[in-house]
């Protein structure tokens, strides 16, 4: 029976399975008797003895009944263990093509739980030995689709323990092949976000301990690759595959809202997939889809992306320590390439700065390294800043920042050295500041002043970091206005530990300032019931007093008047320390001088100013003591997302209060957020949790003297005098018609003319990859 006639019985057997009964056992006997065949001597199978198209024939077979085998169960119980023989036996051996077509049939009845994960994983795994990478790229794609559809309910642990179990033995093969086929499955459901626990994790650290180099390199750019796409999502605001799933699957309830406005509503989304033609929904979803990512990516950045999405890889090993320690000696050994030792020297710099471990000798391997000359020298200055967290004691660091500083950082080297160096050194004082030293950071600061740009950026950045660090190690102009010298950096192994909630003295505080507000107003209101009273028992006399008052009034205003000339022409008011008798401080019609006026002014400014800062300190007393006399806010109640909403407001709101006194209106919002965002990304997590990005390490901006740029503006300026010019441009200025010799290149020549000048292209030498061809015809 041909294969046509295969796939009719197919379709009938499943529209009338007691009607084709018959039929199918005929077909059921033919394949028992091929089987027969090609089990009769296992040596000769898919060696060539068999014709191309018995293999034909039999996979169509096997095709045919394993579509049709949950129709006709009892009659074909044998034939999935039949299948899963044959293929454990015979699956180098066998034919190419009938390896895929049994491998497919294999996989759809797996699809159909007529096969257990038990009985089709251990075949499926043995299968990834084989030189065919088409069906390894089948058998790949089945397994990580199987695991999504075992886990989209919920996590089926029975089933991920027995897939990780027959994968932790596949990472551990010494076949490289099977052993990255299994590495692919485990970060390709990581990526997936179906297996993002730390047992899947645990599983690329075992095959990092992998003899093979391609294992290792796709172990440690699996923890590369994964924090740095989870950084990207986090700062995209991305959506993972699940929650495209979701979307496309019908659960569509988006609530997303922002500033208490629902930017996404129930409407839209019954829009985008429910009204309209075919072409109209998919521009309504990918709309949709696109407003849904920009509003996550706002409320990522509105929350201050506290790094939960960081590293996320690397939080979940179980020992770091030994972990990097692992890596350090495959680092030292020496024996891999480049590119691998870069891997290694990224994870374990990585790994060190997340988990803050110890691995002194560490650094001294860096200090090696650093050099301009070297290759990738900005992924190993990220690397060694990324290795510096504040429990590493500031003397195993010194010599590696003396060693870039006396590398970089000199009057002889090039501005772009010297830009890489001091970004490197701040970034390595960003998270270990004790290892900076006063007369170290006021020899860098003088690269402010540098000629070029990225120089002094650089400079007047590290400056800017010890302005919020500790401003009493940079010279008094460096400091800036309103500096606390008191703020110091904090001794080796001192930690601050916190007795109350982040911000919740500031939501305290408002709630008193709200209390107070209430309590002023009932007593203003209390008074002025009480001047209501009085006024309407008082109306008469007041009438009757009326002149007396006036009369008043106006002696008032004349003794109010002869003070101001009093102060205005004494002149026992002159200061006793002004000895110079040319500056007067009343002129000759008896009035002050603007100079005294200006004077006076000035102190009745810094009086009003004593006042209020009086006025200010006693209000904070009595805040205090308030604050001291109640509970703790965190006490009594629960905080949610609007408590904690608020205090981020009075961040904002002490912040700016705090630069009025520093600097213009104008300028008070803007240094007020960049603040803000250094105290949430200060408090939110600590720096080492940061990835240093290399790129950010490079100097920006430098243009040299003689770029590519500059040489073309001077060529051009050359033929500007150029009597005649090149024949590109007297081509382009010419205005008539065209000249005699491109009339030649256009003329049709006789035939045999052409297939002359065919044959001498076709018969041509050939050079470098090209083929000399030459005029056929002289004009």
């Amino acid at each position: 029976m041909g294969k046509i006639d295969l796939l009719e019985l197919q379709s009938r057997c499943k529209r009338d399975p007691a009607g084709y009964r018959e039929d199918f056992l005929m077909q059921l006997e033919h394949f028992n008797a091929l089987h027969a065949v090609f089990s009769s001597s296992s040596s000769h199978v898919g060696t060539g003895v068999s014709s191309s198209k018995d293999h034909e024939n039999f996979g169509d077979l096997v095709s045919f009944i394993s579509h049709v085998h949950t129709v006709y169960k009892s009659e074909s119980s044998w034939f999935p263990s039949l299948l899963l023989a044959l293929i454990d036996q015979h699956f180098m051996r066998l034919d190419v093509s009938l390896r895929r077509r049994l491998v497919a049939a294999l996989i759809l009845l797996r699809n159909r739980n007529c096969v257990s994960v038990n009985q089709a994983l251990p075949i499926f795994f043995k299968l990834f030995r084989c030189a065919d990478k088409q069906l390894r790229a089948l058998v790949f794609k089945h397994v990580v689709a199987d695991v999504k559809l075992a886990n989209k309910g919920k996590k089926n642990e029975a089933y991920n323990r027995v897939v990780r179990q027959f994968l932790r033995d596949a990472v551990r093969d010494e076949n490289p092949v099977a052993a990255k086929k299994a590495l692919a499955i485990v970060t390709e459901l990581y990526r997936r976000n179906i297996w993002n626990d730390a047992k899947s994790v645990n599983l690329v650290v075992e095959a990092c301990f992998h003899q093979h180099p391609k294992i290792l390199v796709a172990g440690l750019k699996f923890f590369l690759g994964q924090d740095e796409a989870a950084e990207r999502a986090a700062e995209e605001g991305g959506e993972s595959d699940e929650d495209d799933d979701g979307l496309a699957g019908g659960d569509k309830d988006m609530n997303t809202k922002q500033g208490g406005k629902q930017l996404v509503s129930k409407d839209d989304v019954f829009k985008a997939y429910h009204k309209g033609v075919a072409s109209s929904k998919r521009k309504k979803q990918a709309k949709l889809k696109r407003m849904i990512a920009s509003v996550r990516k706002q409320q990522i950045k509105a929350e201050g992306n506290d790094g939960e999405a960081r590293f996320a890889a690397m939080q979940l090993i179980d020992d770091p320590q030994g972990f990097a320690e692992m890596l350090f000696k495959k680092l030292k050994e020496g024996a891999q390439a480049f590119e691998t030792k870069m891997l290694l020297l990224q994870v374990v710099s990585r790994v060190v700065g997340l988990h803050q471990l110890i691995l002194l000798n560490f650094y001294p391997f860096l200090q090696r390294y650093i050099q301009p000359n070297q290759r990738d020298v900005t992924k190993l200055l990220a690397a060694a800043a990324t290795a510096c967290h504040e429990l590493v004691p500031p003397d195993a660091i010194e010599p590696l920042l003396r060693q870039l500083v006396t590398q970089f950082v000199h009057d002889k080297a090039r501005p772009e050295v010297v830009a890489v160096g001091i970004n490197s050194v701040r970034e390595i004082c960003n998270r270990t500041p004790l290892v900076m030293t006063e007369d170290l950071l006021r020899d860098l600061s003088q690269y402010k002043k540098a000629r070029d740009k990225p120089v002094a950026t650089a400079a007047r950045a590290l400056i800017a970091l010890f302005r919020e660090l500790a401003p009493s190690l940079l010279e008094k102009k460096d400091r800036g206005k309103g500096a606390d010298l008191e703020k110091s950096v904090k001794a080796y192994g001192t930690k601050v530990v916190s007795e109350r909630v982040d911000g919740a003295e500031l939501l305290q505080l408002e709630r008193i300032k709200r209390k107070r507000l209430v309590a002023e107003i009932e007593t203003m209101t209390e008074f002025e019931e009480e001047d209501d009273d009085d006024d309407d028992g008082n109306i008469n006399s007041n009438s009757n007093s009326n002149s007396n008052s006036n009369s008043d009034d106006e002696e008032e205003d004349e003794e109010n008047s002869e003070e101001v000339e009093d102060i205005e022409l004494s002149e026992n008011e002159l200061e006793e320390n002004d000895i110079l008798p040319v500056k007067k401080k009343i002129r000759a019609n008896g009035k002050l001088t603007l100079a005294e006026l200006k004077r006076r002014h000035k102190i009745a400014v810094l009086k009003a100013k004593k006042v209020a800062e009086r006025e200010e300190k006693l209000e904070e007393e009595e805040q205090l003591r308030m604050m001291e006399e109640e509970n703790p806010i965190e006490q009594e109640k629960i905080f949610g997302d609007e408590d904690f909403n608020k205090i981020k407001a009075l961040r904002m709101q002490s912040k700016l209060d705090e630069n009025l006194d520093k600097m213009g209106a104008k300028k008070v919002k803007n240094a007020a957020e960049t603040d803000l965002t250094r105290l949430v990304m200060r408090k939110a997590d600590r720096a080492s949790e940061r990835r240093v990005n290399p790129d950010a390490l490079a100097a920006i901006g430098i243009r040299r003297a003689h770029d590519k740029a500059s040489r073309l503006a001077t060529v051009l300026a050359g033929r500007e005098d150029n009597e005649f010019g090149s024949s590109t441009a007297r081509r382009l200025k010419k205005t008539g018609g065209a000249s005699n010799k491109e009339k030649a290149k256009k003329k049709q020549l006789p035939l045999a003319a052409r297939i002359h000048a065919a044959t001498r292209r076709r018969n041509a030498p050939v050079q470098k990859g090209k083929r000399q061809l030459g005029r056929f015809r002289k004009v």
